[in-house]
């Protein structure tokens, strides 16, 4: 059946954000509205006035965005609505938006894709079993590597991260987790060991203070107390994606290992880069993944 996703935006910092993603998972289009909520927009036109309802649009203060799709594809709308959850943080908090989905009885005109441009060619394997290798599923991998993954709260102090890495020591990158258990950060084990080190010798740092730059840094380091305060944004992948799209991300944002996420984004595993070029030697000594899981 088809159906209609109606986002309210109440935040409308996150809309470039959203809508990249959106097009980057293949929703057909999106309409995008001006509109305002009810309780905020009774609020400021009781301070304002009424003869100023011809303005309530141009006011930041009570301003969101109504984002429409229609969809055929009952995954698609699920991995829609994923992505706009993750993006905007949830939408269970007070003043956050809300997502609402409506059957369509009817739909003409869902599909207008301009012409697909030229899809990446993967250059041939230096060796056969590369192919099959870089090919694998995270799945696969994941359950031939057995990690656990180190997971934290966003208000976790650093000193109970690091301790919480040392119950995983094969694991160098911790995964952030907010409401709902989402993943919304990334901490690497030598990012947490820079701030650590900063708390522990601050007049190491102080002692090579030359110009503002540096002073402003000393200064953010001084804020920094806690997961949310250390972490850089997430990076994952999934249970269906390739062994050669994981490498492709670690290299591309310089991480020695990735979270593996599910649909709604809560981690449920982890790959090293070191354990995976393990496997790669072994797989290319001649071992098949039957052996190598034994």
């Amino acid at each position: 059946m088809t159906k209609l996703l109606l986002v309210i935006l109440n935040d409308i910092s996150v809309l470039p954000e959203l809508l990249d993603v959106w097009r980057e998972i293949g929703v057909p289009g999106t309409t995008i509205l001006k509109s305002a909520g009810g309780h905020a927009s009774r609020n400021w036109l009781s301070r304002v006035g009424l003869s100023a309802i011809n303005n309530l649009f141009e006011t930041k203060e009570v301003q969101t965005r109504s984002l429409i799709a229609v969809f055929e594809d009952e995954d698609l709308l699920a991995q829609a609505i994923a992505e706009a959850e993750r993006v905007a943080g949830g939408f269970n908090r007070p003043s956050s938006g809300v997502i609402l989905v409506l059957p369509v009885s009817q739909a003409i005109g869902l599909y207008k894709t301009p012409p697909q441009s030229a899809q990446e060619v993967s250059p041939p394997p230096l060796r056969s079993d590369w192919t099959i290798l870089r090919d694998t599923t995270i799945e696969i991998v994941d359950s031939l590597l057995d990690l656990k993954p180190t997971v934290v709260s966003a208000e976790t102090s650093l000193d109970d991260v690091a301790r919480a890495m040392l119950t995983h020591p094969n694991v160098h990158v911790v995964s952030v987790i907010g409401e709902n258990d989402r993943l919304i950060g990334l901490l690497e084990l030598s990012t947490l060991a820079d701030d650590l080190f900063f708390h522990i010798l601050p007049e190491e740092f102080l002692s090579e203070i030359t110009d503002l730059e540096k002073l402003m840094d000393y200064a953010n380091k001084t804020r920094v107390l806690t997961a949310r305060d250390a972490m850089s944004p997430p990076i994952w992948v999934k249970p269906e994606e390739t062994v050669k799209e994981a490498f492709k991300r670690m290299h591309d944002n310089k991480l020695p290992g990735l979270p593996v996420v599910d649909e709604r984004y809560q981690v449920i595993g982890y790959i090293n880069l070191l354990e995976l070029l393990s496997l790669c030697i072994q797989v290319n000594n001649g071992a098949d993944f039957a052996e190598v899981k034994k």
